[in-house]
């Protein structure tokens, strides 16, 4: 036996396992669609239904068993049906995830608001000052005032706030 019939059964043994392992493949995902599906809400149920059903009138419609007249009628009763059921099966989940956005955003701001009240660092050296201090204790430099509308920390020798344009005291450092 010659490498050459060796390296030649290799590849066909290569190109067949592909096409022998397909369709235990797809029955094992099949399998697992359909335990998904019986999980899904009845909406969500719906929309699987109504996507099958249109791919189904396309189908028919390729072979000429539905005419034309009839198929255009009948693909925009179904899309609309599909809209329909797609909407109901997504609706508790956008509040539920609005809810969850927004709450996530308000403890955000509450963890910023708490960190400046606690504490802040000098605009210069990056030493943590106490919220009280007017001047910090390694460098000397002024401590970055806040904002008086949205409480961010300004330079000492900035004239607006950077967050959201108020006026800040001006000529204080001179």
């Amino acid at each position: 036996m010659s490498i050459g019939a060796i390296f030649i059964g290799l590849a066909l043994l290569i190109i067949t396992v592909p096409i022998v392992a397909g369709p235990m493949v797809n029955k094992r995902r099949e399998r697992f669609s359909l335990i998904d599906e019986q999980e899904l809400p009845e909406a969500r149920e719906q929309y699987q239904q109504t996507l099958l059903a249109l791919r189904e009138l396309d189908f028919d419609h390729q072979l000429e068993v539905v005419g034309d007249e009839d198929y255009v009628a009948l693909r925009v009763a179904l899309l609309a049906q599909a809209a329909q059921a797609r909407e109901a099966a997504e609706a508790p989940h956008a509040d539920d995830l609005e809810a969850r956005i927004e709450a996530a955003v308000r403890a955000r701001r509450d963890e910023r608001q708490n960190d400046a009240m606690e504490s802040r660092l000098c605009y210069h050296c990056g030493v943590a000052m106490d919220a009280a201090d007017k001047f910090c204790s390694e460098c000397g430099s002024p401590a970055a005032s806040d904002c008086p509308r949205c409480g961010q920390q300004a330079d000492p020798n900035d004239r607006f706030c950077v967050s959201c344009g108020q006026v800040l005291a001006v000529g204080v450092m001179g």
